[in-house]
């Protein structure tokens, strides 16, 4: 067990784990008859002791193709957001060290012995690369109540690409469980989809060049 294992620290989702259900089962486990498929749970299955909406304060988007989901999923990387973009809408769940690290090595599909987690949390904007994976990084982010929060980014995040139906309705049920209404939530979705933005520049970059 990590020195720190029982601290308790605010783990900031932004993608599936918005959604109670979904994110239960990195911690319970779950079989495979669920959309996010079978999950072997963390060695401590305690419920999150708190949650709370909060805003993600980095670039969040869909991209890459999960083949679980059919479609993009979110990334996250460590830049300061970019302007003009709606604040992204992160769940924070109180959890302990060590279940963070059944967290991150479960989102990349891999043993928990492959997570190396320091001492301690991150502090505020400190990114610490903890395994060998798409999602890589722990992202320390301003405490809560205290208490240390941060959220997993990518170093190398994949090219944007559109997210399925099942995905965008998971994220939705979770933002309607923290009182976000269904336009607010499409509002918010469409703002994570940056694939549309591709190709509209792409459009526009071959319509710039013909004659």
């Amino acid at each position: 067990m990590n020195e720190a294992g029982s601290t308790p620290v605010w783990y900031v989702a932004y993608g599936s784990n918005l959604l109670e259900d979904r994110f239960l089962a990195y911690l319970v486990g779950c079989d495979d008859d669920r959309p996010w498929g079978p999950h072997r749970g963390a060695a401590d299955p305690t419920s999150p002791s708190g949650d709370r909406r909060v805003v993600v304060p980095h670039p969040v988007f869909f991209g890459g193709h999960s083949r679980r989901w059919d479609g993009g999923c979110c990334f996250c990387t460590v830049e300061a957001p970019p302007k003009g973009r709606l604040p992204v809408v992160g769940r924070a769940w109180r959890i302990t060290w060590d279940q963070m690290a059944d967290v991150v090595a479960q989102e990349n599909g891999l043993p928990t012995a492959e997570a190396s987690l320091p001492d301690h949390p991150p502090g505020d904007g400190e990114a610490v690369r903890v395994l060998d994976g798409m999602i890589d990084l722990l992202v320390g982010m301003a405490p809560m109540d205290g208490e240390p929060a941060c959220a997993l980014a990518s170093s190398t995040p994949p090219p944007a690409g559109p997210p399925s139906t099942s995905y965008r309705a998971v994220l939705a049920a979770g933002m309607a469980e923290m009182g976000l209404s269904a336009d607010e939530a499409e509002r918010h979705l469409l703002d994570l989809d940056r694939s549309n933005r591709v190709r509209d520049r792409r459009v526009r970059s071959r319509w710039d060049r013909d004659p």
